[in-house]
């Protein structure tokens, strides 16, 4: 995350999404992947997104934000996850949902989405997309765990179109 981003839509959104999580028990940790120079403005993010730094201990279930540049990639860069650090991040957090930016335009945004999905069911994991302007990858170790996370998003009111499953 780049500080010239803060507070922008997209951080609007994944407010909207640790609140629902928040909703459903989850303590939210948050890794902003930062780039650019944020000069201590770190807390005002963790304060306006209402995640805490992750690291910071819970006895309480867990959910990651992870909010890279740019999105998911076969290979990790400065603005970019990749599915296999999310698969490793479920082992220590039941729920992990990723910022997700890098579809070319040039590819169908439907195929590159499931292809994705299907890199994360072979890590043993399951997960969705919630597709818009802004769209993020949630993964979950369970699939009762994503059930949850999905029904909540659900009864806020989310039209159930904006998710994408295989």
């Amino acid at each position: 995350m780049n500080p010239q981003w803060f507070g922008d839509s997209y951080d609007i959104v994944k407010r909207y999404f640790i609140e629902n999580l928040k909703a459903i028990g989850y303590h939210v940790v948050f890794d902003p992947m930062l780039t650019g120079g944020w000069n201590g403005l770190e807390e005002n993010f963790y304060h306006f997104l209402g995640a805490s730094p992750i690291g910071e201990a819970s006895s309480k279930k867990s959910a990651l934000l992870i909010d890279p540049d740019t999105g998911i990639s076969k290979k990790r860069t400065k603005q970019h996850v990749t599915i296999a650090i999310i698969a490793t991040h479920l082992q220590n957090h039941e729920v992990v949902f990723s910022f997700d930016q890098s579809f070319s335009r040039a590819d169908s945004t439907t195929e590159k989405m499931k292809e994705k999905l299907g890199w994360l069911e072979e890590t043993g994991n399951v997960g969705f997309y919630y597709d818009s302007h802004a769209r993020f990858l949630f993964a979950a170790n369970s699939s009762e765990n994503l059930n949850a996370v999905e029904q909540q998003l659900l009864s806020s009111g989310l039209p159930a179109s904006r998710l994408f499953k295989l």
